[in-house]
């Protein structure tokens, strides 16, 4: 607990879930803790209703979490899935939104907003009220998506416009952004930005949470969270294949799908087919974070091969901090900072991105070499809890925050 000379209260926004229900939420849950350990007031105000799966919320408009922090739903309390009750939904809420931030006006300078959200129509009134109020904001950068992630519908093409409007025009006005990588900063300070007002803090992991006893392992390899292209998964696909063709057989676990809407899970099954390795491969779909750490946990060893591009260079993964967490070892690509804080051979097996070969060849090496992969699992998570472990990280956060 720190003895604070500055008290402000927190109001955030966000078009993601809360409390729980993906990576997002999963950050933000840990980052307002981390606030609320500190005495510091945090509230959060969801632009959109909750969307995780087959889960229905089926709580109150206001409610509070576990923790105690209150949340409000300013759209519906579930997400639809038609394009006219989304709309429909956009029509409450933008003007809840409103009404909130006029509310705040009389408390402008006792009050930070904090916003995570990429969505231009509801960004349009944040940035119009607090640049006229002079209220201050603190805006959070997870991410560039990829222009591949908005192909095909209209709406989609104008959401990745809105989008791309945000990160190069909206961000700017904020007095403070949080970045996820040292990509977004220095694209932010290229584009005249105070380096003074960036912090890059790499995303938040609550490890006791995900600290488990080993078990015996049921596969050889594990993935989790959503399966997109940033993933890399047709990549760890093929470097299963080639180590078939070796005869190494190996099995992998991809835990997780989309949190709302379309299934990834068939796409991928195809995948598996074309390249005869369905029999080495196995899907949970979309499952809570208990069963999460249970499934991590029949895992031999815990992969992220992302491919090398805008989309991993501007963001940090909430599943490597969790992965560490369980003290397993850890293949990775040398994706985005990866490589600013971990050293392939020392507390990481790092591969190339893009390269199948590579994968199977390190893959292959870990099979092979129980002793020394202890030992860099040991390594890795020592370095991992100092640098995303909430309850320390969320010091550096907040001294960035009250500073003027």
């Amino acid at each position: 607990m720190r003895n604070n000379k500055t008290k402000q209260d927190y109001i955030l926004i966000t078009s993601t879930n809360f409390p729980s229900g993906g990576a997002a939420a999963t950050y933000l849950n840990l980052f307002c803790r981390g606030l609320k350990l500190n005495e510091y007031a945090i509230s959060v105000f969801m632009l959109k209703g909750n969307a995780f799966g087959k889960y229905t919320y089926t709580g109150p408009r206001k409610n509070r979490s576990e923790d105690g922090i209150p949340f409000t739903y300013l759209g519906f309390k579930q997400r639809p899935d038609s394009y006219f009750l989304k709309l429909f939904e956009e029509l409450i809420s933008i003007p809840r939104l409103t009404f909130l931030l006029l509310s705040l006006i009389t408390k402008r300078k006792s009050t930070n907003i904090l916003v995570y959200n990429s969505e231009i129509q509801y960004n349009i009134p944040i940035y119009l009220i607090t640049k006229i109020f002079r209220i201050k904001t603190t805006k959070f950068v997870a991410e560039i998506m990829d222009k591949s992630e908005f192909k095909g519908s209209f709406f989609r093409k104008i959401k990745g416009y809105g989008e791309d409007f945000n990160f190069q025009y909206f961000n700017k006005i904020s007095v403070k952004l949080i970045v996820f990588s040292h990509y977004v900063r220095d694209e932010y300070l290229r584009m005249g930005y105070d380096s003074n007002n960036i912090l890059v803090q790499p995303n938040l992991t609550d490890f006791e949470y995900w600290e488990s006893a080993m078990s015996e392992a049921k596969y050889t390899l594990g993935y989790s969270g959503t399966p997109s292209i940033k993933d890399g998964l047709f990549d760890l696909f093929k470097s299963i294949s080639l180590l078939q063709v070796m005869n190494i057989n190996v099995t992998l676990l991809v835990i997780g799908d989309s949190n709302f809407g379309k299934s990834r899970i068939p796409a991928l099954k195809e995948e598996c087919e074309k390249l005869d390795i369905a029999k080495n491969v196995f899907f949970t779909g979309l499952v809570d974070s208990l069963k999460v750490k249970q499934y991590l946990s029949e895992c031999k060893i815990l992969c992220i091969t992302r491919p090398s591009i805008t989309q991993t260079k501007a963001g940090f993964p909430t599943k490597l901090g969790e992965y560490y967490a369980t003290k397993k070892p850890i293949l990775a690509t040398d994706f985005g900072d990866l490589s600013r804080y971990f050293s392939d051979d020392l507390d990481i097996i790092m591969a190339e991105c893009g390269n199948p070969e590579s994968i199977a060849e390190k893959i292959a090496w870990m099979i092979q070499n129980n002793e020394e992969l202890e030992v860099i699992s040991r390594r890795g998570y020592e370095k991992a809890k100092q640098l995303l472990d909430f309850k320390s990280s969320i010091n550096r956060i907040i001294d960035f925050l009250i500073t003027d």
